[in-house]
């Protein structure tokens, strides 16, 4: 009897914990920088790579990121693959690459409250300095997050890519503005409206030709 108490008390708390986290979107805005003037003719080139703005589903540990203005038209996550899906304009091939690979090496990070707002609630700040062990090349990622909107146990667990693993382990929020900082510019996501809604699961359905992502030189 008290096995039983105790599996429907363990079911209760994992029901409740679920109805706690989010499921919905994300809108986006995207402000790229130019910081180092020599970039200032690759700033067409650089603004495409990110886009104008975008989209973020989320479900658990998936989700779906549609892209506005960009060289990519969205991108999926599967948590059951660990794989990521890129798709780009006028090309039905999807493009894989595995979020179990990771080459970047987090070297500093610092997490402290925002005297920054958004949406009425106050943010907290969590900075990561890494770089990558290939090239070497350095770059920083700042998140503001507050609580109300809790991600999925689940979501991002597996991610090594980007470190992201270790990194969404210590946020365990949406983040409602993020900006990464590269040494010659830096690119700003700042949360327009975020929405806690069912996310059809159909979002998530990965069909047709599939490619491994060509590696970058």
């Amino acid at each position: 009897m008290k096995k039983l108490f105790f599996l429907l008390g363990f079911l209760c708390y994992i029901s409740a914990l679920q109805a706690q986290t989010f499921e919905g979107y994300v809108k986006y805005s995207h402000r790229v920088e130019i910081t180092d003037s020599t970039l200032q003719k690759n700033d067409m080139a650089i603004s495409l790579f990110f886009g104008s703005a975008s989209t973020l589903y989320i479900k658990q540990g998936f989700y779906h990121w549609k892209f506005v203005d960009a060289n990519i038209e969205s991108q999926t996550y599967i948590p059951l693959t660990n794989t990521l899906y890129d798709k780009f304009p006028k090309n039905d091939t999807l493009y894989t690459t595995d979020a179990e690979l990771n080459d970047e090496e987090i070297v500093k990070e610092d997490l402290k409250p925002s005297k920054l707002f958004i949406f009425n609630e106050r943010m907290q700040l969590y900075t990561v300095k890494s770089k990558f062990r290939r090239s070497g090349e350095k770059r920083a990622r700042m998140f503001y997050f507050g609580k109300k909107y809790k991600l999925h146990p689940d979501f991002y667990l597996k991610y090594k890519l980007n470190a992201n693993d270790k990194i969404f382990a210590k946020i365990g929020n949406v983040p409602l503005r993020f900006m990464i900082i590269y040494p010659g510019f830096r690119i700003t996501y700042q949360a327009l409206e975020i929405k806690q809604t069912t996310v059809d699961k159909k979002l998530f359905e990965v069909k047709g030709l599939t490619k491994p992502m060509p590696l970058r030189k």
